[in-house]
């Protein structure tokens, strides 16, 4: 419940806190929301070497006989470090799914990665090893790997 609250709390500070708003869709095949996700990404604090974004993604993942598919919506906090085009992007998240069936769980996506957002560009791609992580029955990690791109919609020129 305490990453529920912290991750709301930062989405709600992100519009006082930004001071340039950068706002991207991204496409992820595999990673944090399965096989793949559709992601809004926001970044609330920007600074010369380091950015803090959060995004929030939706997808459809099977699971299994019993359970049918799943809707989950990853929510990660990302850290982008690096000043050129190839920076290390690091996040942490809480994912909320519901199966088809009706049964509702949480697990805890990061990652590890290398971002590549071109300076004068208005995309980006990320390659990715996004461990899920399940905690509240029995700790597991279920080892990914992601490929996103994502495209920065309100760039000015």
């Amino acid at each position: 419940m305490k990453n529920v609250f912290l991750v709301s709390i930062l989405i709600l500070l992100s519009n006082l806190v930004s001071s340039q708003v950068k706002d991207f869709f991204s496409f992820e095949l595999a990673g944090s929301g399965g096989f793949a996700s559709l992601n809004y990404e926001r970044t609330f604090i920007d600074k010369d070497v380091f950015d803090l974004n959060w995004r929030v993604g939706f997808s459809y993942a099977p699971v299994d006989k019993n359970n049918g598919g799943a809707l989950v919506f990853p929510v990660i906090v990302h850290g982008i470090i690096g000043k050129q085009s190839y920076k290390l992007d690091v996040g942490l998240g809480q994912t909320f799914s519901i199966t088809t069936k009706g049964r509702p769980f949480l697990m805890m996506p990061a990652v590890v990665g290398c971002r590549y957002q071109p300076i004068d560009k208005n995309y980006y791609l990320r390659l990715a090893y996004t461990p899920i992580i399940s905690y509240l029955v029995d700790f597991q990690i279920q080892h990914w790997a992601g490929f996103t791109y994502g495209y920065h919609f309100n760039r000015k020129k």
